[in-house]
């Protein structure tokens, strides 16, 4: 099944974190794992809204997976955790506990696949809670997995009248 990946295209809240606003959601969202923000706070958290994409309109979403892309400070801080809190407009989907060592990796949420449907992925909100300083997030993504919406063939149909064909061919 086809998949597409949406990222964080603002910002609306953030706290601890060595950048903040358009900065902290473009840092995150760059496909770039150079740029990065860390956390300055034993509590430091962000919420970030994803772009939408026009590739699942009309698509039937079978899941989405949350990823992050991250590692902690050093050896100092051999362990770090993240809860991300999945979102649509009104309510929490899913809370994952995402854990980072000084070793970079990216860590994935479990899939959620409930009532989904392209207005609530159009819809994503994302919270994000640390609490041991020296957490390094260098991306946020979210999957999306659909099947893509039936083509229908285009139908001509005609009670009277003439169809003038002048160019091409037309299959019975």
């Amino acid at each position: 099944m086809p998949t597409v990946i949406i990222r964080p295209d603002a910002s609306s809240a953030s706290s601890g974190f060595d950048q903040s606003g358009s900065n902290l959601a473009s840092r995150i969202s760059d496909n770039d794992t150079s740029t990065f923000v860390f956390n300055t706070s034993n509590t430091s958290n962000f919420t970030v809204s994803f772009g939408n994409s026009s590739v699942y309109s009309g698509a039937t979403i079978n899941n989405v997976v949350v990823s992050i892309t991250g590692n902690t400070l050093n050896v100092k801080v051999p362990e770090a955790s993240v809860e991300v809190s999945l979102r649509d407009a009104s309510s929490v989907l899913q809370t994952s506990t995402l854990t980072f060592t000084p070793t970079e990796s990216t860590e994935n949420g479990a899939e959620y696949s409930t009532s989904l449907t392209p207005s609530v992925v159009d819809s994503f909100i994302l919270s994000a809670t640390a609490e041991t300083v020296g957490l390094i997030i260098k991306e946020v993504f979210i999957t999306v997995d659909y099947t893509a919406a039936a083509i229908t063939l285009p139908y001509i149909g005609m009670k009277s009248g003439k169809y003038k064909i002048i160019n091409g061919k037309i299959k019975i």
